[in-house]
Order: structure tokens, then sequence, then C-alpha cells
């Protein structure tokens, strides 16, 4: 009876070792596949208009170097280039639906979703590159994108640089605001880059940049206004003879994220993605700075002749603009000056 019921006790004991143990594997097994999801590879997928040899380009691979690092190749940023997604308006309209994550844009189809990243556009408003950066990594900069988010499905990480705006032409040279007269000048859909051609006596003519190239070949469109760097990596010298340094306006670029996106990432991705375009943004402006001195010389070596109308008539002619702005946003306007000045 005895030996009966030792047995018993050892049987039991058995029977609740395995099923401990059993359970204990199960959960190592659940706790393992947690973890394997919490580390799942993650895929940015990354557009942008230009050529691979562009600014946008750069910036969007120094993004994808940092990323990656920062996160221990967790996270993979494939880029797509020359508008194989679409080109800037596209893009957004993508990102904002969610079905593409992110893009490298110009500020122009930006700012018909946030009417005050207008005044980036405002001709001659900055006269240098730090204080540029100044005013755009500083509270104006944060505020003029901060309802994109909620209201248009898109999240604005950084400025980046396209640089100082020049006009271009197949025409003949540009000396002075005479010589735009009826010229039909390609700008982007901005209103503000309409305003300040009208202003200047051309004819200004909004249009795609992914149409900009064919246009100028076929004579659509006389001339078109875009950063040295623009110039030369899309070969406009190809088609455009001469080149006015007007220098009528800074132009940054955007590096964008789809909310959706966003909102999917875990904390640690958000702040290594938030690191990695702050970087890789200040790497690109100096990249650009060091580049702009380099592409003048190489479109003079394509037999563009590069003019260097005076300045001050082309300022005062586009005052207007300026004036129009402020009665839309007064108090933005004053404060945006304060920062500048």
């Amino acid at each position: 009876m005895q030996k009966s019921k030792f047995f018993l006790i050892a049987i039991v004991s058995i029977v609740v070792s395995l099923i401990i143990g059993c359970s204990q594997a199960t959960s190592n097994e659940n706790n393992q596949s947690s973890g394997n999801n919490n580390q799942e590879e993650i895929m940015l997928r990354l557009g942008h208009g230009t050529a691979t040899t562009s600014l946008y380009h750069a910036g969007a691979e120094k993004f994808k170097e940092l990323l990656e690092e920062k996160t221990n190749g967790r996270v993979k940023v494939q880029i797509f280039s020359d508008g194989q997604l679409g080109h800037d308006r596209e893009l957004i309209d993508a990102m904002g639906l969610g079905s593409m994550d992110m893009g490298m844009v110009g500020l122009e189809p930006v700012a018909r979703l946030a009417e005050k990243l207008q005044v980036i556009n405002l001709p001659y408003l900055f006269t240098d590159r730090e204080t540029a950066y100044s005013v755009l990594d500083g509270e104006i900069g944060r505020e003029m994108v901060q309802e994109l988010p909620e209201k248009s499905g898109i999240r604005v990480l950084d400025y980046y640089e396209n640089g100082f705006r020049h006009i271009s032409n197949s025409k003949g040279e540009i000396n002075s605001i005479e010589d735009l007269s009826r010229l039909a000048i390609r700008t982007p859909e901005s209103p503000v880059s309409l305003a300040i051609f009208k202003a200047l006596g051309a004819n200004p003519t909004p249009m795609s940049f992914g149409e900009l190239y064919t246009a100028l070949q076929q004579g659509t469109v006389d001339g078109q206004e875009n950063p040295v760097s623009l110039f030369y990596t899309t070969k406009f010298f190809e088609v455009q003879g001469h080149l006015a340094l007007s220098k009528h306006m800074y132009s940054p670029m955007m590096l964008v994220i789809s909310e959706q996106k966003w909102a999917g990432l875990p904390e640690e991705i958000r702040a290594a993605v938030i690191e990695a375009s702050a970087e890789a943004r200040d790497y690109e402006r100096l990249l650009s700075q060091q580049q702009e001195v380099e592409y003048f010389e190489k479109v003079l070596e394509n037999g563009v002749t590069i003019t260097e109308p005076a300045l001050e008539p082309f300022i005062e002619a586009t005052r207007v603009v300026h004036q129009e702005f402020e009665a839309e946003f007064p108090e933005f306007y004053q404060r945006l000056l304060e920062a500048i000045n």
C-alpha cells in the first residue's frame, strides 16, 4: 500500500513537471516570437523627381546611409529617383494617402497645403544661406508646417537646400528687367512665383518640373528659373544658352514622410529617423555650397553665357509681392522679418 502511494506521487510529479516544462517552452517560444516581431525589418520607400546626380538624390542617399547605420540595418531605405514613382505633387498626394512612405520634394507643392510656406518664396527675402537656415530650423520653420500631419497626412522632417534660383532662357542675354519682357518663363505651380515674374514683366507659365525639359526643348516656354545645381544636373544647358544670376529666391527642398507611416513606426525608430534627417540635412547643405562654384564652371564649359544684372531694379520691382503677402498674413509676416533681422 505504501509503495503504491509513493508510486502514485512519483507519477503525479512527473506529469506536473512535464506540464510546467511544456508551458515554459511555449512561453519562451511566444516571447521569442514577440521579440522577433518587434525586430522585424522596416522598409521605407523614398521617391524624388530628379536625377541621381542631383542634390535631392545626394540628400536622400545620405539619409539612407545614416538611418540604416543608426538602426543596425533594421530599417532599409529604397530610393526611387527620376520621377519613377511620380514627381513632387504626385509623391505628396501619395504620402497623404499612405501609399508612399517618403519623398524629397520641392517646397512649392507642399505650400499649396500650408499657405504660410509661401513666405519662403518671397523675392529677395534671404540674401544669405545662414539666415535662411536659422529661420527654417527655428520656430518659424516649425510653425509653417505644424498642421500638415493632421490636415494633409504628411510630416515635414527637415528643410534641405536646393539653392538660390536664377533665370535661364534660349532667346538672349538678360542684363536688365527689360530683357525679360515677353519671355515665357516656366515657374513652379506657386502663386508667389507667378506674382514675381508678372512683376518683372515676363509671361510666367506654371508647369510641373517633370514636363519642363521637353517644354524647353520644343519651345513651349522660352526659359525657366532654378538653382544652378538643377540647371546643370538636369542638363538644361542643352536647351538653354543663357543664364542670368538673378538670385531672386532662396529655394529649400523638404524631406517628408507619410503620417500613416510615421504613426506605425516604433518610438526608437522615429528617434533614429529624426537624427538621420537632421544630419543628412547638414551634410547636403554643405555639399550644395561646395558644388555651386563647380556647377557654374561646368555650365560655362558647356557654352552657356552667364550674366550678372544689377539686382536693385529686380528688388524694387518685386516689392509688390511682399505687400500682397503681408496683407494676407500681417502678424506672421512681421514675426518673419523680426526673425530675419
